[in-house]
């Protein structure tokens, strides 16, 4: 801004979950709630997002007063994103729109969702530091039949804690479903140490599911968006990380949502009420989790249920605005919703002004100038 020069704000997140991110911060609803024993709010200027349970909270979020040190930094950075030329979101506008209107709304800014934007993996980098290769995990899932396989990941930089890792895996075996699952030691112990499967999951389990090929436990990292586009891949559990979302969804793999931080929350919450793609079956790295419940969640999904076929369905449909978004056809002169967004940031940033000032020469005072950032 000071030096004219066009520049645009760019999240990775969803729409939405950042629109209840940003509002929330910005209004600390849920300090009133708390105090008068209530269980979920409604966000002032952003009614759309329907109630939001006090759950739904990541940790830093729930325990703020305005005081603290998140909301000292929140309250000092998020208004500066009204001196930008705009805001880019990583998203696909035909399902994620509410969320864009608020910002639209909120900040008088023009919003360009320009998704979804996948970084091609490193697989054999990662691979090399611990991990699964891609050739190993197709020929696993080559050897299982089409729509079988549920895919379990809580992305890069989360855990779970020691008893919903054990309950989580009482219910993959309980279900009786083709699992990959990628496993890194829980909360308390350092994330990128070495596995103990004898000491973090049930006895023996590693041992059947490795004789029944039933699962496929994978230390620290796996190739996901190749195991996503695997025809034999029919769920995927997340915390739903919206680019862990958008690969899915890129797909037509219908979620089970296990939220961790940040607006993960809001991404689940979005999945399940507005989009459908999603069912909940955790919150957060201390909620009680019983295998029981999570067990019947994967049914329910993978089985051939009205349910599960109804998400899946959904779920090929976002697939279908995913690709109409990206399309780009000279010929046809058709240009997907992403595409035409990109044109317009560009088009914005080769016509936009920007009030400077310098010194002027003689008098030294400010004096003010236009700079124009040509294409």
């Amino acid at each position: 801004e000071e030096l004219g020069v066009f520049h645009a704000v760019f999240s990775g997140a969803g729409g939405f979950g950042l629109a209840c991110y940003y509002s929330i911060w910005l209004n600390l609803p849920h300090k009133q709630v708390k105090k008068d024993g209530g269980d979920h709010f409604w966000l002032p200027d952003f009614q759309e997002a329907s109630k939001i349970e006090l759950t739904q909270l990541p940790l830093t979020m729930s325990v703020a007063d305005g005081r603290d040190s998140w909301s000292i930094f929140h309250h000092k950075y998020l208004p500066e994103w009204t001196k930008s030329g705009g805001i880019l979101f990583n998203t696909v506008e035909e399902f994620d729109d509410i969320g864009l209107v608020y910002f639209k709304r909120k900040l008088s800014k023009p919003v360009w969702a320009v998704g979804p934007i996948l970084l091609s993996s490193e697989n054999r980098i990662r691979a090399s530091i611990g991990g699964a290769t891609p050739e190993y995990c197709k020929a696993w899932l080559d050897s299982k039949p089409e729509n079988s396989v549920l895919f379990v990941s809580f992305g890069s930089m989360n855990t779970i804690s020691p008893s919903q890792m054990m309950e989580l895996a009482k219910a993959l075996e309980l279900s009786g479903r083709h699992f990959i699952w990628v496993v890194r030691p829980p909360i308390g112990f350092d994330i990128n140490s070495e596995f103990k499967a004898n000491e973090w999951l049930p006895e023996g389990f590693e041992e059947r599911m490795r004789e029944s090929e039933k699962g496929l436990l994978v230390n620290k990292w796996a190739p996901q968006q190749e195991i996503l586009s695997h025809k034999s891949t029919s769920v995927f559990l997340s915390h739903c990380g919206w680019n862990s979302v958008l690969e899915s969804l890129s797909h037509g793999v219908p979620l089970l949502g296990w939220a961790m931080a940040a607006e993960q929350f809001f991404n689940v919450k979005l999945l399940v009420e507005q989009v459908g793609v999603c069912v909940e079956v955790a919150r957060g790295k201390t909620c009680e989790v019983k295998h029981e419940e999570v067990a019947a969640k994967i049914k329910l999904l993978m089985s051939d249920s009205e349910k599960g076929k109804e998400m899946r369905r959904k779920a090929c449909e976002v697939r279908e605005m995913i690709e109409s978004a990206m399309k780009d056809d000279d010929e046809g002169g058709f240009k997907g919703s992403s595409v035409k967004a990109m044109d317009e940031f560009f088009h914005a940033a080769g016509t936009m002004r920007f009030q400077t000032h310098t010194p002027n020469q003689q008098n030294g005072t400010s004096q003010p100038r236009v700079q124009r950032l040509k294409k």
